[in-house]
């Protein structure tokens, strides 16, 4: 059956205004998340709810503000001060456990720090002139780095990963005991506390807001909602709070118990599952009339209403009658981006939707939701006010036939409505019969493909509907109409012998000129997944979920007598291979991050090679933070590190130990460190992007030729020469 739905016959079903609706209404984008723009969920909703008459309505991007705020060179000073007494207090004490031994760690990147480095890096990515000289920009992105690992400091140290949470530490965001500890959640929210008691709260007691809606899309943000609405509820004991976003909808997906989303959001009042415009506009419609929700409303779950059993029945909206998203709720210049840079969705779903690996947000009997595609004059309509604000767009979408994307591209042309885009694709063969010729002329700069593998049995294995022998002629049309490529795959699927593996990142280093950016991952099996459902078929014995994972976003399974899922399948020789191939340092949302904002801006002014061909100097008089040199008395070198860490939650996994917080803070709390006698210790230079490297305290190893070349290897390596 056919899952690509019709909208062209729905026209008639587009809702007139009914105006002279007001509800006060406050819709909040949660850190953490990427700061260069705002998602594009909010301006669907608001979008919707206007188009019903609706107005009251106020957009929060909390993720931006927060990160601004606590930039700010008074609250960066606090946070400096912060380490510093961290410091002083480890360097004095006579054991450390091995929490010590990390705070320690992030402690110490704040050396050679000043109070307005992180305000001056954001300025660079505001800046039109800096933004695009590539040595002034990877010193800002070194500096917002370390400046986001001496924020977690306040709460775990190491806890992000970039504007994400890294999933190997602390917490065990698949577990309900993580998930609903208000200690742990508080702490993993406390370096943004200053703002949230804040500026946050001010804003929450400015208005008599009658529906706050928390939008959750991304795993890191997850935490941060689950405080948030805490904190909107004690605020506004009589709102009606809502929670809604892709992440949201994995949470009722894969929890083993569907009840579950109340004991996480135990604040909440309503969940929105899947696509949210019209259930939205219900909500608006009940507050507005001071009816009952009806409990019957796809998409809407009520705290009040029967017990589920499985995934509620989902709203997949008409994308005819669907309204046009609206964009100028945000103030764009507290973007860390020289411009606006918006993500517009003209089709939803997935119009191949075959792949067996591919379990995606919104379905519930494919691995993706049902496609369905805007009508071209609707999408011409859009992008004219769109270009209002910008004039650079991502499409955020999964996937789009070569037949919507030849008439679309044709008539984007002849209407010229002048604008840059990008978007995720499948690699099919009207590249090379003209296809790539009309996107190019359309005002396409890069582009991403699921090119998932370079050997042919796993891209048959997963239906990809690929035929290896023809992708270098596909890269080649692509760079002869000047359209940069990026690559994404992994390696480990069931059955991928270790040489099979190994060809994913041979074919890229054959074909290097051919594309920008490559990302190849570790295989993660998703329950809803073709090959976690026909297991069998696939040469897996058996599957099963992580102990202590309430939430089953992965599984683990046997197969050959061996058990998948827990270690990654890389080898020292693909890691090598692996390494020759990694053309770019900075991952999401910097240049080099796959489909970022920075990537496509960079993609529009320097073309397919992405960045300029010029050196990055190691070092530079006018660089945001310099090269410093300190003395410690204790011997960083033995130190616990976030990778010790991941081992032993690894470690704790193949033992069929469920892993918590409680777990991972007992084992962190543990002494394993003496300091050693008085007058021993070490030297550290610290680099500007928050590496070090310690010597011996009498300095003879730090003015040897072996330190030198381990210097530079460890500079080189990271991107500073």
């Amino acid at each position: 059956m056919s899952l690509v739905m019709d909208d062209h016959d729905d026209q008639a079903s587009i809702r007139e205004p009914i105006p002279g609706r007001h509800v006060d209404c406050l819709l909040i984008n949660p850190p953490l998340t990427d700061p260069t723009g705002p998602y594009h969920s909010l301006s669907y909703l608001v979008g919707a709810a206007q188009n019903a008459g609706y107005s009251g309505l106020q957009c929060i991007d909390a993720n931006v503000e927060a990160l601004n705020f606590m930039a700010d060179p008074e609250q960066f000073g606090q946070l400096l001060d912060q380490c510093t007494t961290l410091r002083s207090r480890l360097e004095g004490a006579d054991f450390l456990t091995r929490s010590d031994q990390l705070n320690y760690r992030y402690a110490l990147k704040s050396v050679g720090m000043q109070t307005d480095s992180a305000a001056r890096a954001i300025d660079i990515f505001r800046d039109p002139d800096s933004f695009y000289r590539y040595d002034q920009y990877r010193d800002a992105v070194r500096v917002i780095t370390r400046w986001l690992d001496l924020l977690s400091i306040y709460g775990y140290p190491g806890q992000f990963d970039g504007f994400s949470l890294d999933a190997s530490g602390v917490c065990n965001f698949n577990s309900i005991e993580d998930l609903t500890d208000i200690t742990r959640i508080d702490r993993l929210a406390r370096p943004l506390s200053s703002y949230f008691h804040g500026p946050f709260k001010a804003l929450l007691g400015s208005r008599n807001w009658r529906v706050v809606g928390i939008s959750i899309n991304y795993l890191s943000q997850l935490p941060f909602g689950i405080w948030l609405s805490h904190l909107v509820r004690k605020e506004l004991p009589d709102c009606l709070l809502c929670v809604g976003g892709t992440e949201v909808t994995d949470d009722v997906k894969y929890a083993r118990d569907p009840h579950a989303v109340w004991t996480i959001f135990s604040s909440v009042d309503a969940v929105v599952v899947g696509e949210g415009e019209t259930a939205f506009t219900k909500i608006l419609d009940a507050v507005w009339d001071e009816s009952a929700l009806d409990p019957g409303t796809p998409g809407l779950l009520l705290r009040s209403s029967v017990p589920m059993a499985t995934l509620p029945q989902l709203q997949y909206e008409s994308l005819v009658s669907l309204p046009s998203p609206v964009y100028d709720i945000w103030d764009y210049s507290q973007y860390w981006a020289p411009e606006p840079v918006l993500m517009y969705s003209p089709t939803r779903g997935c119009y191949w939707n075959k792949c067996t690996f591919c379990d995606y947000g919104l379905n519930t009997d494919g691995p993706t939701s049902p496609s369905r595609e805007r009508p071209v004059e609707r999408i011409l309509e859009d992008l004219a006010e769109i270009t209002r604000i910008a004039r650079t767009i991502y499409l955020a979408v999964d996937a789009m036939s070569p037949r919507f994307l030849r008439r679309w591209a044709r008539s984007l042309i002849e209407s010229q409505i002048a604008i840059h885009w990008s978007a995720e694709l499948r690699l099919e063969r009207t590249f090379v019969k003209g296809l790539a010729e009309e996107l190019s002329d359309a005002g396409c700069v890069a582009l991403s493909f699921g090119y998932e593998s370079g050997s042919q049995r796993i891209l048959n294995l997963i239906d990809k509907g690929v035929r290896i022998e023809s992708l270098p002629d596909i890269l080649d049309e692509l760079g002869r109409v000047a359209i940069g490529v990026q690559m994404m795959g992994f390696i480990g699927f069931p059955t991928e012998t270790k040489e099979e593996a190994l060809e994913t990142f041979s074919f890229l280093r054959k074909y290097r000129k051919s594309w920008a950016l490559a990302a190849i991952g570790d295989f993660v099996l998703t329950p809803g997944a073709i090959v976690a459902k026909n297991f069998a078929d696939f040469g897996i014995a058996e599957v099963a979920a992580f102990p202590g994972d309430d939430i089953v976003r992965s599984l683990y399974w046997a197969e050959g007598g061996q058990l998948h899922g827990i270690q990654d399948e890389r080898t020292k020789l693909i890691d090598r291979v692996a390494a020759e191939i990694d053309p770019m340092l900075d991952s999401r949302p910097f240049v080099g991050g796959i489909d970022s904002a920075h990537s496509i801006l960079y993609f529009t002014r320097y073309g397919p090679s992405l960045v300029p061909k010029q050196p990055v100097a190691e070092e530079k008089a006018d660089q945001i933070v310099q090269t410093v040199t300190y003395w410690t008395p204790l011997d960083v070198d033995r130190f616990t590190d976030n990778a010790d860490v991941a081992r032993y939650r690894v470690e704790q996994r193949s033992l069929g130990h469920p892993v918590t917080a409680e777990s991972v803070v007992k084992w962190l709390g543990e002494p394993t460190y003496s300091r050693p006698f008085r007058g021993a210790g070490q030297s550290v230079e610290i680099f500007p992007g928050g590496l070090f490297m310690a010597s011996p305290g009498n300095s003879i190893f730090r003015g040897s030729e072996a330190y030198r070349i381990l210097k530079h290897r460890l500079l080189k390596l990271h991107g500073i020469v």
